[in-house]
């Protein structure tokens, strides 16, 4: 796969609008059973959250879509978070804001399912939910606080609709709060990497040949873990996301041999998402990183997985089926 050169995204960035996002979480799009088995509600491991003070332990659960085509091979895996602004949704919901509605990661998964691949759609903790930070996977000095910014306006404007006080990130107690949660849904989905790879014969899959995706704060997570912490997967694809949480000059690097990634971005994204991806394609070209860049016209932050994309070598194809050569590109056919 080509790398994208960018030289004329950040002109086009400068033509995008703001998104206003009323979002209103509708029951996941429903397909007939036909093309996947789904084993709902497994559990992956357990997160410490806070709970009247206390900090407890809950479970982690996510939903598995296996094809029901018979395959003679392992098959290969996708792994998608779903998005919310760190402080709502679930991989069973989509959303819907001014007009457009997006693809909850059921819904992906069961169309990854159709195309061979086994497909898993992962809770994780939120920040309301007040997240125990363990540590594992990083050292504290790849973390970049700062990188969380261009997400603030759109957390805060979430917070306002769930009747929560706005974070200040000059109050270092609140700063805290964003940065926890952030990274509370990176170690979770790392968590559920470690899972799915240590129990590939259980789900009949290749521990060699994943590829981790999102949406939003799920894209943001998808990095985190990918190319933030260094997690090996073959792949990793953003829908609208970028890198927030992790300093990328420390873990992306022209040693550090991370995986391709295939980015979208809607035409009148938000802005903290029309500003940080220029840069972050900047950095990708300079180290050597193979990357893929795609805009969805017409579209804001939401757009469905049927919406046309067009990449850098000026062919549309729809997001899914970007994807879908993305997954053939870094792992192969599900059948």
């Amino acid at each position: 796969m080509d790398k994208i050169r960018c030289s004329n995204f950040a002109a086009l960035a400068i033509a995008c609008l703001t998104c206003t996002l009323f979002s209103t979480p509708l029951t996941a799009q429903e397909a007939p059973a036909v093309t996947y088995k789904l084993e709902a509600g497994v559990v992956y491991g357990t997160g410490v959250v806070t709970r009247e003070g206390k900090q407890v332990s809950r479970d982690l659960w996510m939903d598995v879509y296996y094809p029901t085509e018979m395959a003679s091979a392992p098959r290969p895996a996708v792994i998608l978070t779903f998005g919310g602004a760190f402080h709502r949704g679930s991989p069973r919901l989509t959303f819907q804001s001014g007009g457009a509605q997006d693809t909850s990661m059921g819904n992906y998964c069961r169309r990854f399912a159709a195309r061979g691949y086994t497909c898993f759609a992962i809770d994780y903790r939120l920040t309301i939910e007040g997240p125990v930070l363990s540590g594992e996977g990083y050292q504290e000095e790849w973390l970049e606080p700062d990188s969380l910014l261009p997400l603030l306006p759109q957390a805060n404007h979430i917070r306002e609709t769930m009747s929560l006080p706005p974070i200040d990130f000059d109050i270092p107690e609140q700063r805290k709060v964003m940065v926890d949660g952030v990274i509370a849904a990176a170690e979770d989905l790392r968590k559920a990497v470690l899972h799915i790879r240590g129990s590939a014969a259980d789900y009949d899959i290749d521990p060699n040949h994943i590829v981790l995706g999102g949406f939003s704060a799920g894209a943001v997570t998808s990095w985190n873990v990918a190319h933030g912490m260094g997690v090996p997967v073959s792949g990793v694809f953003l829908l609208s996301g970028s890198d927030a949480g992790f300093d990328v000059t420390k873990t992306v690097t022209t040693s550090s041999k991370r995986p391709p990634i295939l980015m979208f971005m809607g035409q009148y994204d938000l802005p903290g998402a029309l500003t940080s991806v220029p840069a972050l394609l900047a950095h990708y070209q300079k180290v050597g990183v193979e990357h893929e860049f795609a805009w969805v016209p017409g579209f804001g932050h939401f757009y469905p997985a049927g919406s046309a994309s067009l990449g850098g070598d000026a062919v549309s194809m729809s997001v899914e089926e970007r994807i879908a050569v993305f997954l053939e590109h870094v792992i192969g056919s599900g059948r």
